[in-house]
């Protein structure tokens, strides 16, 4: 790790992630979560302010970055919801078969190098009667943005922390098991239309 990764990219990702155009989106997926909940891909802690407390058991946050999940313990700890942190991967997640009541993964599955070895390693952990939420960018429908996404990526990926911008988030999870119960697409406004299209809903286990 350069001191790039170390030390600039993770307040980079901390405010661009953050801004409120993105919590809108943020905050249309988290408030569905219920039950013990496991957030894959935690970062900074941004989701922990749309958390319904009324709704949550507790919330088990991984990420595989120890300066983002120092952030993360700050915003925690100004919370009610109780909260466990863990330096993990999405591709090994440290937790039993049928744990968890709703998984929520906001802006990872884009940077994890294995994303459909995360979705697999999610359906295990998720009760049967669970769900997936997510809210992701990822692949454009239109194929002139294809064009730009797939020129763009590989400098993308060497300046947003290995975010790639051509997955094709829905093809993943169905691809991965899961049955969708509901997803939409829309684009972020006022983002680039390359970096700016959006999946989000929800997906159940098939088990």
């Amino acid at each position: 790790m350069n001191l790039y990764e170390k030390f600039i990219l993770p307040r980079l990702l901390d405010c661009a992630c953050g801004l409120s155009v993105i919590n809108e989106h943020r905050a249309e997926i988290t408030q569905q979560a219920s039950g013990l909940t496991l957030e894959l891909g935690i970062g900074s802690g941004l989701n922990h302010q749309f958390y319904e407390q009324n709704k949550l058991i507790s919330i088990v946050g991984i990420d595989p970055s120890d300066q983002l999940l120092r952030i993360a313990k700050v915003r925690s700890e100004k919370s009610n919801v109780s909260t466990q942190l863990y330096r993990a991967v999405g591709e090994k997640l440290p937790f039993q078969d049928k744990t968890f009541d709703s998984v929520v993964v906001t802006f990872a599955f884009c940077s994890i190098p294995n994303p459909l070895g995360a979705l697999k390693e999610i359906k295990r952990v998720c009760k049967p009667t669970g769900q997936l939420l997510f809210c992701e960018h990822g692949l454009a429908k239109s194929p002139q943005i294809q064009k730009w996404q797939h020129r763009i990526e590989p400098i993308w990926k060497k300046v947003a922390g290995g975010c790639h911008l051509t997955r094709d988030i829905g093809a993943l999870i169905k691809d991965a098991g899961f049955s969708v119960k509901k997803m939409e697409n829309a684009y972020v406004h006022a983002a680039p239309k390359f970096v700016g299209f959006l999946y989000k809903g929800a997906a159940s286990p098939n088990i």
